[in-house]
């Protein structure tokens, strides 16, 4: 299982937040294919957590976030969706956004990547709140 981040509470929002990452991604990272053809990365950042595992685990890194997204890898790779490990942690991998597109070729237009990336939240499923958020500074302020 992938556990998406996604702060927004509305599905619109999450999906613009998904797709400001992949783009900020793209201008700085590439991936290099076996044939040597490099393709951008349009990346978006979720760990993973095995079988067995409760997801509070995971979530609990995240606690400023007030809601989250899993989904099975299966359903994402059907919907289209490479899952790419990066970085050190085991568990952290990019989801590929847009898949294909090299750095010779023009960047696709804003509207592309939020389309994408609400494709994305539809293979995933419903926004579910997070256990672990922490609630906003303001909140937390007004508690005390």
């Amino acid at each position: 299982m992938i556990v998406i981040r996604a702060t927004p509470n509305s599905r619109t929002e999450a999906a613009e937040q998904i797709a400001d990452s992949a783009s900020l991604s793209a201008r700085v990272y590439v991936i290099e294919l076996a044939e040597g053809i490099r393709h951008v990365l349009f990346g978006v950042s979720v760990f993973a957590h095995p079988d067995g595992q409760d997801v509070s685990t995971v979530l609990d890194r995240f606690a400023a976030a007030s809601m989250f997204v899993e989904a099975p890898v299966g359903a994402l790779r059907r919907a289209g969706f490479e899952v790419l490990p990066t970085g050190e942690n085991p568990n952290h991998y990019d989801i590929q956004l847009l898949g294909g597109v090299t750095e010779d070729e023009p960047t696709p237009s804003d509207e592309v990547i939020r389309a994408a990336a609400a494709r994305l939240l539809d293979a995933a499923g419903d926004l579910r709140p997070n256990p672990s958020y922490a609630g906003s500074a303001d909140n937390q302020s007004e508690e005390e």
